[in-house]
């Protein structure tokens, strides 16, 4: 991943507010969705940790926490997007606690750079949203050699119920025509985040089950999944 964030956006940025329940209250109240900040970056790595790793399907299916290898090196690939500064973080107003968070990084057709990874399930994991990608034809469908694109959304718990996933989608759009990006397009495994993206005008890109993955590749077995399908969602940036 060659690409870099233009010296003339200023960093961090506030790209989005919008107002929402607070964890205390039915008041509403404000929120933004902003850049990561440099002195947060490990807080956010942990906060994936925490809940990312045992929420998202395809990991809590396979038990993603019990290979220390596949959790490391998940880690490290999220260490590399958060020095691209591009990855959203979700603040309540008058608190530093992150209510969620989306990792983000750029895709480039010219990049020729294969990712490796060694453990077992993040493999099959990184293999499966790989083979998914590949089959939306991001770059031909669109006309575009680059774009956003995303590994990781999380809510915390205490903040869920709020729309605040659905936000941080919507975030991206002006993120993307600040640091000129013509699309956003991403891997959603989950019924949950699937229904934000719509929610954020997100079109499908391309559908599979998880019933017809498992058709592609013996690996591609998640047990007591409860998402029906993987999808390929984008917006283009107008």
């Amino acid at each position: 991943m060659s690409w870099k964030r233009p010296d003339n956006v200023p960093y961090p940025s506030v790209w989005h507010t919008f107002q929402a329940k607070d964890t205390e209250s039915d008041q509403l109240v404000t929120y933004r969705v902003q850049d990561l900040p440099e002195d947060r970056f490990e807080e956010a790595i942990a906060h994936m940790m925490e809940y990312f790793v045992y929420d998202e399907p395809t990991c809590r299916a396979q038990n993603i926490v019990s290979e220390q290898q596949s959790i490391e090196e998940i880690a490290d690939l999220w260490r590399e997007f958060v020095k691209f500064r591009l990855v959203l973080v979700c603040f309540k107003e008058g608190s530093d606690e992150i209510a969620g968070m989306n990792m983000l990084y750029v895709s480039q057709q010219s990049d020729k750079e294969e990712y490796q990874c060694k453990g077992k399930i993040w493999r099959c994991i990184y293999d499966l949203v790989d083979y998914t990608m590949k089959r939306a034809n991001i770059y031909e469908r669109y006309g575009v050699d680059k774009y956003l694109g995303a590994m990781g959304l999380s809510v915390a718990p205490n903040f869920r119920g709020r729309g605040i996933a659905t936000e941080i989608l919507r975030a991206r759009i002006p993120l993307c025509k600040g640091v000129g990006l013509p699309l956003t397009s991403t891997c959603f495994t989950a019924i949950g985040s699937q229904v934000a993206a719509a929610k954020a005008g997100y079109e499908e890109t391309y559908v599979v089950s998880y019933d017809d993955m498992a058709k592609v590749d013996e690996r591609f077995v998640f047990p007591n999944i409860t998402t029906k399908y993987v999808k390929c969602m984008s917006k283009r940036v107008e």
